[in-house]
């Protein structure tokens, strides 16, 4: 990640922040918790993204290098100053995080049929019952297990599943 011209001047996408506000918050639990093989997998994903956008921003640049830090000091701090930082990282805050940015709009739940995985469908987070029934009433993978047979119950736990059980 070296400082190229108009990297201060670099923006992220909006999926990108989100990924890096993710990031940050899990990176900083998962050290609390002593999951650090999370928190190194956290860090991969978010490398892959940025390898991905043609200019990565300075100040993203620097937060990747102050998360990196607790897994990697030596490398860590040699980004840190090649990214223009003058002090050592260890006397550096942890990055922050905005809550708003961690939680995602559009959710992908899972819809059951009779307790097995049949689909996968996206949906707002706060979607109503009516929304997930019209949502699931097309899709050919739920058609297929659900065609000539009687609702018993669905269930619909907002955000999280979809379970229809049918006989």
């Amino acid at each position: 990640m070296r400082e190229e011209p108009g990297a201060a001047e670099a923006t992220l996408d909006e999926e990108t922040l989100r990924l890096l506000h993710k990031t940050v918050k899990k990176v900083g639990e998962d050290i609390e918790a002593l999951r650090l093989n999370t928190s190194v997998s956290a860090l991969m994903i978010l490398t892959n993204r940025l390898a991905d956008i043609p200019r990565v921003p300075l100040e993203t640049a620097k937060t990747f290098a102050l998360l990196l830090s607790p897994f990697a000091p030596h490398l860590a701090e040699e980004l840190w100053e090649r990214l223009g930082g003058t002090k050592s990282l260890a006397y550096e805050p942890w990055p922050t995080y905005d809550p708003a940015l961690t939680v995602d709009d559009v959710v992908e739940m899972g819809v059951q049929v009779n307790g097995k995985l049949r689909s996968k469908v996206k949906l707002r987070r706060d979607a109503t019952e009516a929304d997930v029934r019209a949502a699931i009433t097309n899709d050919p993978n739920v058609l297929a297990h659900t065609q000539g047979k009687t609702e018993k119950k669905f269930v619909y736990v907002p955000g999280r599943i979809i379970n229809l059980v049918v006989g």
